[in-house]
């Protein structure tokens, strides 16, 4: 499975569960939440930090620790905490809408990356 086919397995996963999860929206906007454009970034270095943990050949308790610590990493770097993270991703999964936009421009740009992964690994004769 392409890495392209495999999120937008994830995404459809993620969205039907966060429809469930949310059958009505909350009205209230928390006071600091993440922008969609800090979403999608945060979501799309996630989801590559997690490739890159599942490809260091350990076990999954191992692979579990890797990923947690890349994103201690991550978050420290971007400087966001779990704790917000956590309250923006609970505001868009109660809006199934505006998650899917997040996770669609997201699965886009991780397959544009890659697309340009690609092209400049393929020699030219």
């Amino acid at each position: 499975m392409t890495m392209s086919c495999r999120l937008r397995f994830i995404s459809c996963i993620c969205l039907a569960l966060t429809g469930l999860i949310s059958s009505c929206a909350k009205d209230e906007k928390p006071q600091a939440i993440l922008s969609h454009d800090e979403m999608i970034h945060l979501l799309r270095d996630i989801y590559i930090l997690e490739n890159k943990a599942e490809r260091t050949g350990v076990s999954q308790d191992s692979i579990k620790i890797v990923f947690d610590s890349l994103k201690v990493r991550l978050f420290k770097q971007k400087g966001v905490s779990d704790s917000l993270f956590k309250i923006s991703f609970d505001y868009y999964a109660d809006r199934p809408k505006e998650l899917e936009e997040i996770y669609t421009v997201m699965i886009d740009s991780i397959s544009l990356q890659e697309q340009q992964l690609e092209a400049s690994t393929v020699q030219p004769p």
